[in-house]
């Protein structure tokens, strides 16, 4: 197993986490099952997010307001795949937000009655925003 260094951890300020893992890794896969899968790599680990609630998606001037529920529309979403993350905050109110190189960006809001989202790393961390925005974080 890897050892954990500050590139593997949530770097903490007052009201947020910058989620260090993502800055400067290339999205290298999207799926859909009942959640929006997103990978990220770069040559010595992964990092993968999971959106299982609503969310929106900028790009392009555009706001969409998507969900893993109708994977149909998800479209836009999938733009992100070959770029890069250039930053990922996690609010201490549950709120995700990820950008991107090309302009785009993604925010997901807490769900009240389930998780919104998750972001597991390969060198061991694992952030998960339950119900109302409480967030369960291991690293």
């Amino acid at each position: 197993m890897a050892e954990m260094t500050r590139d593997d951890q949530l770097i903490e300020y007052d009201d947020y986490w910058v989620v260090a893992p993502l800055a400067g890794k290339t999205v290298t896969r999207c799926f859909v099952d009942h959640a929006l899968g997103i990978e990220c790599w770069d040559r010595e680990r992964e990092t993968t997010i999971r959106i299982e609630g609503n969310f929106v998606f900028r790009v392009s001037g555009a706001e969409h307001r998507l969900s893993p529920e109708q994977p149909t529309a998800l479209g836009p979403a999938l733009s992100i795949i070959h770029k890069g993350v250039v930053s990922a905050w996690v609010h201490k109110g549950g709120c995700l937000e990820v950008n991107f190189s090309d302009g785009s960006g993604l925010s997901v809001e807490p769900d009240a009655e389930y998780e919104a989202w998750e972001i597991v790393g390969s060198g061991g961390l694992r952030v998960v925003c339950a119900p109302g925005g409480t967030l369960s974080i291991w690293q």
